[in-house]
């Protein structure tokens, strides 16, 4: 099952898939059949500041103003592993928002 911090590419019902991090830890993924995550985007992290967008090591940036929760089906294929700065900051901000 899913857990915090992986990189997945997912159907989000739109025009094309979309890579995305996983938030919810993989007790509520397992127990809900659903995962929170949040988009990778085009674009810098300084268009919005933060809490918005949360870029990583890598570059990717991932849209915490876009938060949702999908089914867990809709999850097609493991590409990653955020780092763990990256995932700590997205609970963080996560934490800011709500």
């Amino acid at each position: 099952m899913t857990d915090i911090g992986e990189v997945w590419l997912a159907d989000l019902n739109e025009e094309r898939r979309r890579r995305v991090l996983i938030v919810s830890v993989a007790r509520f993924n397992r127990v809900a059949a659903r995962v929170v995550v949040v988009p990778e985007i085009d674009g810098g992290p300084d268009e919005v500041p933060f809490p918005w967008r949360i870029e990583d090591d890598d570059g990717t940036v991932y849209a915490i103003d876009f938060v949702r929760a999908i089914a867990a089906e809709r999850l097609l294929e493991r590409v990653g592993q955020a780092s763990s700065t990256t995932s700590g900051q997205v609970r963080r901000a996560i934490r800011t928002i709500t």
